[in-house]
Parts: structure tokens; C-alpha cells; sequence
């Protein structure tokens, strides 16, 4: 006789079409979920950190990494795998020689089946960007991105008419709980209002809030301690999705994702660094995820959502059972990971200023253009005389350079090193594995000073 199946969070999702319901561990993944009790193993595990892209779903339509979404994240949700995908993009990468190993190919297909489906994200994006999220380390992505144009220009695939869509899985009963790549033994709260969100916060002061699960769920099967603990999952406080513009403000709400902000026109138009720094935060798949007030409390240094906010002015609403309270960005870091935040308390709003600005720049430099941790960053922004200069990797904190800022208001452009001395009074580097303190400083001072001459030549 079978032992009974432990336990579990219930969900019910729709999955290429067919209804699923079955009931999860709290710390399993949707990667394993679909692979190994789904019996839809088109989905790969590569990197296990949402880089490689090998793992790429649909969830509501939109390419997400499965490695970074736990299975109780699709309550509710649309799920789409590569094997729900038009045989069509696969032959067009099969005739274009993008396949090659096959690692990465599942993942290259559902985010080509994405640009296929949304044409017109190519108005802003090229395809090379849109596909950065796929790596390939037989590096076949002249292939990749050949294939992906032929497609888009209907050409026929080798292949791609004899294929039709397969449905593994439908009708077969869910594998137990026991299958699972990872159970976990920890608590998942999940709140249905932002009021029901708090409270259960303030009973479980330990509990972590969870919105994308970006930062917290990176190489997720080997942190054994985090599987065991609480989680308050923010995902159904639809009162925090999106972005609201008022005569004064832009408002982000405490979910509003990166991806929205770089899709909205107005933002692009009138606040440009807040989609400068969105399309270098990961790739599609991550942006389509991540939060900007998840990049804030994650407290990183070296996060490139925070300058750009903090040299725009922004202010966060804290909120807790106990009311709500407003802070301004540039003052919420108080240390390294150190915040002005207490438990119970989440970002429910950022609010950004809507101003004209004379200046506005945004410059990051990391071992690749995007996808890398920042190596020196900075955003600047000046409007008759008042600067805002905040950079990143470069100090404990994302922080504001107030001597940089006092020399800039002196008006012109100051010679080189009377910024590389200001930038030597604000700022702290260190050594490590990516650069050296003398390389931060110097790279600082200089992106400051080019980025001023550049903006006077324009001007001229």
C-alpha cells in the first residue's frame, strides 16, 4: 500500500491550454514543477540564476525564467511551454543552423515565439536585444538572430509544416509531491489585499515579503536555509501593480515590474533614465519579473534601478498595520544592507517627481554592455544649477555624490581633476574580484567629467 501523498499549497493554473490543479511544496519551482510532475520536460535548467534563459515560460504571455518562480507564484496565472509553441519558429532556427548543441534551444524558441507574436516590440528594440536573455555557448547567435528575422519574414522552416503541436502531459495525472526537485519545509502566506497583506506581516514579523523572487530565488536548490522559511507572497495585490501618472507625479506601485516602465511611452519621453536602467537590469525575461522596490530593499550597492530613482527624487511609502509613512529615497540607506524600514513595513509606492530637467544621464559600466554587475555606474540630473549626482558600486550604498553635486553648481564644466577630487571626498571603493578602488574612482570621476562635456558640446 502507498503512503499518502504529503501535504502541500493548492494551485490551480492553466497550462497550454488544460486546467491544472495540483498541490505544491512551498520552496518548489515552476521549472521542477513543469519537468518533473508536469511531464512537460521541454522546459531546461541551465544557470539556476536567470542568466541563460534555457527555462524561458510564458506566465500571463510574458517570457519569464522558471528558475526564479516558485510553483505557488502560478495560482491563478497562464502558463506556456515550448511545447505549446507554432513548430513554425523552430524550423526557421532549425534552417538558419541556430540549434547546434540543443542546450539552449527551448528557451531561444519561446522568446523568438514572444517577438513573433508582439511585432511591433521591434519599434524599440532590436532582436539582438530582445534574444539577449538566451545564451548560447556554442555562440551561435548570428544564427539565432538569422533565424529569428526569417521567421518574422515568414519564411519557411526546414521542417516547420510537417510538426504539430504536441501536448505532453494532458490527461495524465500530476507525479506526488514527493517528486519534487525541491519541497522545502517553510510557510507560504498568501494574502488576497493589501490590508490582509499587512496584517499577516505584522503576526509574522519574520515572514518575507515575495514579489518577483528575482534576487531571492538565484541558485535556489542550494539555499537549504531559505526553503525553511516564512514567505508572505505578494503576487494577487493587483492594488500594487502598474503605474499611475498624475499632474505631479509618476507613481510606481510596490509591484510595478521594470518591463512596464520600459514599455510606457511617457516615461521614454519625459523620465528617460528610468528606461535606460530598466533595459540593462537582466534581460527581458528578468525584466518582466523584477521590481523597482524589490531592487531597493534588495540594497545591493551596485543596483542599477536605485540611481536613476534616487537622482529623479524619489520618495517610498512604507506601509504596515500601523499606517503609512512617506521617506525619501536618498535617505533610506543608513549601511551596507542597512535600511530605514522595520518589519512589517513594504514599499507599496515610489513616487518620481515630474520636473524639467536641463541634464539627464545614465552610464554603466560592467564586463558587458547589460546582464553584468556594474563595475562604476552614475545618473545625473541638473535643472538650473540643482544637481542630482548618485552612482553605484562605489560605496556601501547607492549613494548621492554631495561634493560632485556642489561643484557641478558652480556652473561649466570643471576640469578633470577637480572632479576626480570631488569624487575622492564622496565616495569609499573597495577591491574585489571586479575591480579595484583606484579603477572605481578614477572611472567615476571620468564618466562624470566626459558626460558634462558631452552634454555642453550638444548644447553648443
Amino acid at each position: 500500500m502507498s503512503a499518502p501523498e504529503r501535504p502541500g499549497i493548492p494551485v490551480s493554473f492553466d497550462l497550454n491550454g488544460d486546467r491544472v490543479d495540483v498541490s505544491v511544496g512551498p520552496a518548489e519551482r515552476l521549472l521542477d514543477l513543469l519537468r518533473y510532475r508536469l511531464h512537460h520536460p521541454g522546459t531546461k535548467e541551465g544557470c539556476g540564476e536567470g542568466e541563460c534563459g534555457a527555462c524561458t515560460v510564458y506566465l500571463d504571455g510574458l517570457p519569464v525564467d522558471s528558475c526564479l518562480v516558485l510553483a505557488h507564484q502560478a495560482d491563478g496565472r497562464s502558463v506556456e511551454t515550448v511545447e505549446a509553441v507554432d513548430p513554425q519558429v523552430l524550423g526557421s532556427l532549425l534552417a538558419s543552423g541556430a540549434t547546434q548543441c540543443g542546450a539552449c534551444t527551448p528557451g531561444v524558441v519561446m522568446t523568438a515565439d514572444w517577438v513573433r507574436r508582439h511585432p511591433g516590440l521591434l519599434d524599440d528594440h532590436s532582436i539582438r536585444e530582445l534574444m539577449a536573455g538566451n545564451l548560447c555557448r556554442c555562440t551561435g547567435y548570428d544564427g539565432i538572430v538569422d533565424g529569428v528575422e526569417a521567421m518574422l519574414r515568414g519564411t519557411p522552416g526546414a521542417g516547420s509544416t510537417e510538426r504539430s503541436r504536441r501536448a505532453p502531459g494532458r490527461g495524465v495525472a500530476p507525479l506526488p509531491l514527493e517528486r519534487a526537485g525541491v519541497i522545502g519545509s517553510g510557510h507560504v502566506l498568501r494574502p488576497d489585499s493589501l490590508e490582509d497583506a499587512l496584517s499577516m506581516l505584522s503576526e509574522h514579523p519574520d515572514a518575507v515579503p515575495l514579489a518577483g523572487g528575482t534576487d531571492l530565488l538565484v541558485h535556489w536548490p542550494a539555499r537549504l536555509e531559505a526553503h525553511a522559511a516564512s514567505y508572505v507572497d505578494l503576487g494577487k495585490l493587483d492594488e500594487l501593480r502598474g503605474l499611475t501618472w498624475t499632474d505631479e507625479a509618476l507613481v510606481l506601485g510596490g509591484l510595478s515590474t521594470y518591463w512596464e516602465v520600459v514599455r510606457d511611452e511617457r516615461a521614454a519621453g519625459e523620465l528617460p533614465l528610468l528606461r535606460e536602467a530598466g533595459r540593462q537590469v537582466g534581460a527581458v525575461q528578468i525584466q518582466t519579473r523584477g521590481t523597482w522596490a524589490g531592487n531597493i530593499v534588495n540594497a545591493s550597492p551596485a543596483a542599477d534601478g536605485v540611481p536613476v530613482l534616487m537622482a529623479y527624487d524619489a520618495t517610498l511609502t512604507l506601509a504596515s498595520a500601523s499606517g503609512t509613512v512617506e521617506i525619501s529615497l536618498d535617505e533610506f540607506y543608513t549601511g551596507y544592507k542597512e535600511m530605514r524600514i522595520d518589519p512589517g513595513q513594504i514599499i507599496t509606492a515610489i513616487t518620481i517627481p515630474r520636473r524639467t530637467y536641463d541634464v539627464q544621464w545614465f552610464d554603466k559600466v560592467g564586463s558587458r554592455a547589460a546582464q553584468a554587475i556594474t563595475k562604476v555606474g552614475v545618473a545625473v540630473t541638473g535643472s538650473s544649477g540643482d544637481w542630482r549626482v548618485v552612482a553605484n558600486s562605489v560605496a556601501p550604498t547607492v549613494t548621492r555624490c554631495s561634493a560632485v553635486e556642489r561643484l557641478l553648481a558652480e556652473g561649466g564644466v570643471p576640469d578633470l581633476d577637480a572632479v576626480q577630487a570631488a569624487v575622492d571626498a564622496d565616495v569609499s571603493p573597495i577591491d574585489d574580484v571586479r575591480s579595484t578602488a583606484d579603477y572605481r574612482g578614477r572611472v567615476l570621476a571620468r564618466l562624470v567629467h566626459f558626460g558634462l562635456t558631452r552634454h555642453a558640446t550638444e548644447e553648443a
